[in-house]
């Protein structure tokens, strides 16, 4: 951070990374509904999308980037749930997720 850099240009410079790295965070997400269930171990994979669309969610919130929030959290919600219950996502529920990311990515090409 440069001395002279201010707290606006700070936040400015934060929400410009996020709306860049946006479309390669969705793809990671996609990439892990693709994944086998039994890919990673250590972690559920619907916990894993669960986790990874949260934050994605959440850093949207807190830049205030409205729009690609509501996407993502009909994402999330899906997601959230199959969590909750121990479920594996269906295909719908996929598409659904598919969709939120799509519809975020959207979004971003319009900023």
């Amino acid at each position: 951070m440069a001395p002279s850099e201010t707290y606006e240009q700070r936040v400015a410079a934060t929400r410009k990374r996020f709306i860049e790295g946006l479309p390669a965070r969705t793809q990671a997400i996609s990439d892990t509904l693709r994944e086998a269930e039994d890919a990673d171990p250590s972690e559920r994979k619907v916990r894993k999308i669960h986790r990874m669309l949260h934050d994605l969610a959440g850093n949207a919130a807190m830049l205030e980037y409205t729009e690609i929030e509501d996407c993502l959290r009909k994402g999330l919600h899906v997601a959230e749930d199959a969590d909750n219950n121990g479920s594996t996502l269906s295909a719908d529920e996929v598409r659904i997720i598919e969709t939120a990311l799509a519809d975020a990515n959207d979004v971003v090409v319009k900023i």
